[in-house]
């Protein structure tokens, strides 16, 4: 952890990139005022940590999420700092910067973090411990639906900015506020006291509005309250629901070996072994003649049930091993409502 900034409303922290975990999430189909409800779902269903707190930009219709556990970020922050944060970001956004559509290397301040770009969209990250190999490298590249190369990239200049790449293409109204937040505070407080040194007759006035204003709010409490106690029922009952569907497997055996069938490109192949890890993960192994990974990716990924694809050729020239995550369908999605 890293400190950012820090002033009377609360300090900022940056947390490294080796303590999150990354994805992008398509909200295409979600309307704008149902996206933070459908962010806070997915992330609760996505993130491998049990008290998922993420950091989300959008960019279009796509949100880059970073998560990370908030036990271990104020475990490490009791240690360091002795209080919580107003705000934790992550490393990655003041490090290197965005891309039209590329495949990079960064050095981070600990590890190494592999970029996947495109138009605009940081499609894949991944992050090591050490440097990748060759062949670590070319797996990413091919998770991010990319070819494979014959050597590593060089390392992307790794210094830490201070102000984070996505600001340099059009920040959102909360992380303008988020960033300006004391300035922003310290601008309203010259105001009112600006207010204060009108004549009395002024503040009169003043002091006669602001009360209508407070007995116009008290009539309207009780109704707001209901509303708001309404609206956190649906969210439990959506929460609720999800957890239920999410017992579900993602497809039935029969359906998910259609599909699997379906997006194998080509002829004369032979399925040789099924294997699913788990219930949201297939595992296949295929002979087929001269094997294209990049093919049978791109086939998958296309087919719109399966997603994360990977393929790699097996311990035979003519065997290749397709790895994927079944995407459950659109109706096993609910979201709660505004």
């Amino acid at each position: 952890m890293r400190l950012l900034a820090a002033g009377g409303a609360g300090s900022e922290w940056v947390i490294a990139r080796g303590r999150c975990a990354y994805t992008v999430l398509d909200g295409s189909s979600v309307p704008t005022t149902k996206r933070r409800a459908f962010v806070t779902m997915a992330v609760s269903r996505w993130a491998p940590f049990p008290d998922p707190q993420a950091h989300v930009q959008w960019a279009g219709d796509s949100a880059m999420v970073w998560a990370w556990s908030q036990k271990d970020a104020h475990a490490v922050l009791d240690e360091e700092a002795g209080e919580l944060p107003r705000r934790i970001v992550p490393e990655s956004l003041f490090v290197g910067s965005a891309l039209a559509d590329a495949a990079v290397l960064i050095a981070m301040d600990e590890g190494f973090e592999g970029r996947a770009w495109r138009h605009n969209l940081l499609v894949a990250s991944v992050w090591w411990p050490e440097s990748p190999t060759l062949a670590q490298w070319n797996a990413f590249l091919r998770g991010a639906g990319r070819m494979s190369v014959d050597a590593l990239p060089a390392l992307e200049p790794s210094g830490v900015a201070d102000t984070p790449w996505h600001l340099l293409q059009g920040a959102s109204i909360q992380d303008m506020w988020g960033r300006h937040r004391v300035l922003a505070l310290q601008i309203a407080a010259a105001l009112v006291l600006a207010a204060l040194c009108y004549p009395l007759a002024g503040i009169a006035r003043l002091a006669f509005a602001q009360a209508g204003v407070e007995r116009e709010i008290a009539s309207q409490d009780a109704g707001l309250q209901a509303i708001l106690s309404a609206r956190d029922q649906a969210e439990r009952d959506a929460q609720a629901t999800q957890a239920l569907l999410a017992l579900r497997p993602p497809q039935s055996q029969i359906a998910l070996f259609d599909h699997a069938i379906a997006a194998i490109p080509g002829n004369g192949w032979t399925l040789l072994e099924w294997r699913m890890p788990n219930r949201d993960a297939l595992e296949v192994l295929l002979n087929m003649p001269r094997p294209d990974p990049r093919a049978l990716v791109v086939a998958w990924e296309g087919s719109g049930f399966f997603s994360n694809v990977t393929a790699e050729l097996g311990r035979n020239a003519d065997e290749v091993v397709i790895r994927a995550s079944i995407v459950r369908p659109r109706f096993d999605r609910v979201e709660p409502s505004p």
